[in-house]
């Protein structure tokens, strides 16, 4: 039987896939006809997310003729990969930190009577003890999944992937193979000078995913418009935060204002347990949310996620496609939203992808622009599509009230009056108009709007006890005046 029919016939009975890609076809072949040659060339293959790159080395694996070392960077994928090979009855073995002397011994047995996979991470795999075991075993092949961390993380946030190539050296693999979804050239560079000693061989796809829809989501306060948005938008739902604090926070507060919608939330910092049951959970459900780090991102195998939520932008654009990347992995239509405030449209600093979400251009081919690929069609964005939504959902309605109703609200008889939430306002034709938006939000809000008497996104000025009122910033040749115009008429003033 032929390499080929051996690939297909392992990818069927194994995984259940009748129908392999090119580009998987292309890798999985490349690998197996190394495993017999002496003339190797290692690979970096960059495929997009949901394209099915776990595939590609998963098949070999068991093909090859000695070891495979698959090399992780999360615990979540750690166990997602272990729970899908133990499904498809595959031998595997997991070396991970916290392992008793005991729990090793019995690893390395299941080693020496032919399991064939084992799944660490580099903090495990770097360990003396482990290198010295591992060097009985012959290695041929070598897998380093999600590699564009090493250029992300490896020399902070995670050194033990700058000591990679020290276990390459001790471990001898005969060949070894990088994965991820994304990469510029410079993360290539580091990819190389951490794995391989020369050149290896780029297997490039397109990082686009022209099944996902990319679009603003502007706000003035983070929060309320995160839970305007999670309201109407497509189940499930991920929600990307920067720190696990906000995780909880955020999750706290949507349980509170949107009842009986199933949500939960995750980080690293939760135990293995409590983590796994949030993964099953997870992938399981049809209408969740799930706020998160990105502990979650890479890697999980949640096939139907139809929206991902950025509640703060990565400035990172290799980070961003991976986690925006989560959504549609099913090749059915899926969103991807940021959430941008007022403040971020005029100070961007050196966030190259916050830029690109400010600015009124395709979105699509901004991202792909700095992979230095070119995209001469979208086929999804808010600014190619026309639906780009200019100002906030509460920001017309609150500048449409205090301009018919000047000093006559402050920021919490207003919020109050909007949201329905004193009766006395019954009769005013503003009553209840967001009903649907929780009266504290809103109050934090509109006072936003009034917080710096210079800011181009604060119309809002307060007199008189914190009474609101629109104000106009006219520039003249000796200063800047705030002049107020109510039906015609104009009041000069200082704030």
């Amino acid at each position: 039987m032929d390499i080929t029919s051996k690939i297909m016939m392992t990818a069927r009975e194994k995984f259940g896939i009748e129908v392999l890609k090119p580009f998987q076809l292309l890798v999985m072949q490349r690998i197996v006809e190394q495993d017999t040659s002496d003339d190797v060339t290692n690979q970096t293959v960059i495929l997009p997310t949901g394209t099915g790159k776990s595939l590609c080395f998963l098949v070999p694996s068991l093909l090859c003729r000695n070891i495979t070392v698959i090399i992780y960077p999360l615990l979540a994928l750690m166990n997602d990969q272990l729970s899908k090979l133990r499904r498809a009855n595959v031998d595997c073995v997991c070396l991970r930190g916290g392992q008793t002397a005991k729990q090793r011994d019995e690893i390395f047995e299941k080693l020496r009577n032919g399991t064939k996979i084992i799944i660490t991470n580099p903090e495990t795999l770097i360990q003396k003890k482990v290198l010295e075991r591992l060097e009985q075993f012959k290695v041929s092949l070598m897998v380093v999944d999600e590699a564009h961390v090493i250029a992300a993380w490896g020399e902070s946030f995670r050194p033990a992937y700058s000591q990679l190539n020290e276990c390459v050296k001790s471990v001898k693999p005969h060949q070894i193979v990088a994965f991820t979804a994304t990469a510029s050239e410079h993360t290539l560079e580091v990819i190389n000078s951490c794995l391989f000693g020369e050149e290896p061989l780029v297997v490039r796809g397109d990082a686009d995913r022209e099944n996902i829809f990319y679009a603003v989501w502007p706000v003035v306060d983070r929060t309320a418009g995160l839970i305007e948005l999670l309201k109407i938008c497509e189940k499930p739902v991920l929600v990307f935060c920067n720190r696990r604090n906000d995780t909880y926070r955020l999750c706290c507060t949507a349980m509170r204002l949107m009842h009986g919608v199933p949500m939960r939330y995750y980080h690293a910092g939760l135990t293995k347990n409590e983590r796994e049951t949030l993964e099953k959970w997870f992938i399981d459900s049809t209408d969740g949310i799930l706020f998160s780090t990105n502990a979650f991102g890479m890697g999980i195998d949640a096939h139907h996620l139809r929206t991902v939520i950025h509640h703060r932008i990565p400035s990172d654009v290799e980070a961003y496609l991976q986690e925006s990347g989560r959504a549609g992995r099913d090749g059915l239509p899926a969103k991807a939203w940021a959430i941008v405030s007022e403040d971020e449209k005029s100070v961007t600093g050196n966030n190259a992808v916050l830029m690109i979400f400010t600015e009124n251009k395709c979105r699509r081919s901004a991202l792909l622009k700095i992979l230095e690929q070119d995209k001469e069609e979208c086929t999804g964005c808010d600014v190619c599509s026309t639906s780009k939504i200019e100002k906030p959902l509460c920001y017309e309605t609150v500048i449409s009230l205090i301009r018919e109703y000047p000093f006559e609200f402050t920021a919490v008889s207003a919020s109050l009056l909007l949201c329905g939430a004193d009766r006395r306002y019954r009769l005013n034709p503003y009553f209840a108009v967001l009903s649907d938006t929780d009266t504290d939000l809103l109050r934090d809000s509109i006072r936003k709007m009034t917080a710096d008497k210079t800011h181009p996104y604060r119309p809002l000025g307060t007199l008189f006890r914190g009474k609101l009122y629109v104000r106009i910033i006219r520039k003249n040749r000796v200063r800047n005046r705030f002049v107020r115009i109510r039906e015609g008429s104009s009041v000069q003033g200082a704030e």
